[in-house]
């Protein structure tokens, strides 16, 4: 679960690794699915997903930043977005806010950290998370130290066929990677949990649906791009049964 990298410059003060030390960069990755128990035609079963990412150097050098992760998720997985009131992403980032979002459309929340040169931290990021539609979410981060952080990330959600169901696409925005000239960002902490029902015809229906267990198995994966142009990518296996 390991990549190397080149050691990187302690930007903030100006000091490098020793030439013998080597950066051994880790990408945390997790994903639950719960309850693990498959839909039907006649019951329809709300999954409440829980990720949980985060990049670590385990030498103490700065990790890299990332820029994009893709994350996809089992086959018969179902993106209900098209069943729940929605919010613009175009109005989150206007207002910087969710708070201003249809009622219902708010799916899920969660919490980040970064660690930049020096060492900086930043503990305090919140995220909150607003259906955009049939294809896509929002993910809107805010902190307010060291850094005042407010950024919507607009993800990315298509079907597939095959092994996978679906597919996130999550594009990291610039000001988050390197929120200040100079000093980039890694992302040590990167937890979301999404869940969310209503009733549509008189029948509960979740923001997120698991329609096929197959072998009693789910298959989930997750691919990291960074900005130092090295990738990571792994794999999780879940187990489930037929409803």
């Amino acid at each position: 679960m390991t990549r190397r990298t080149t050691a990187v410059l302690l930007a903030a003060t100006g000091m490098a690794l020793p030439a013998t030390a080597k950066a051994e960069v880790v990408q945390d990755f997790t994903i639950s699915a719960t309850p693990s128990k498959a839909s039907t035609a006649k019951v329809k079963r709300s999954v409440n997903l829980k990720i949980s990412t985060g990049t670590r150097d385990t030498t103490g050098a700065q990790p890299p930043s990332t820029k994009f992760v893709r994350i996809l998720f089992p086959r018969g997985s179902r993106w209900n977005g098209g069943l729940f009131p929605t919010c613009s992403p175009t109005s989150i980032s206007q207002a910087k806010s969710t708070a201003d979002c249809p009622a219902g459309s708010i799916i899920g929340s969660g919490k980040a950290a970064g660690l930049a040169p020096g060492p900086i931290t930043q503990n305090d990021l919140k995220i909150s998370i607003a259906n955009g539609g049939p294809s896509s979410l929002s993910m809107f981060v805010e902190g307010v130290s060291p850094l005042r952080i407010q950024s919507n990330i607009v993800v990315k959600i298509s079907k597939l066929s095959g092994k996978f169901g679906l597919r996130t696409d999550i594009p990291i925005p610039e000001n988050l990677q390197e929120p200040a000239p100079g000093v980039p960002v890694a992302v040590t902490l990167f937890s979301i949990s999404i869940k969310k029902t209503r009733k549509v015809k008189g029948v509960s229906r979740g923001i997120i649906e698991v329609d096929r267990c197959d072998g009693g198995k789910w298959f989930g994966e997750g691919s990291f791009d960074y900005a130092d142009g090295t990738k990571y990518s792994a794999s999780r296996t879940l187990k489930c049964s037929k409803g």
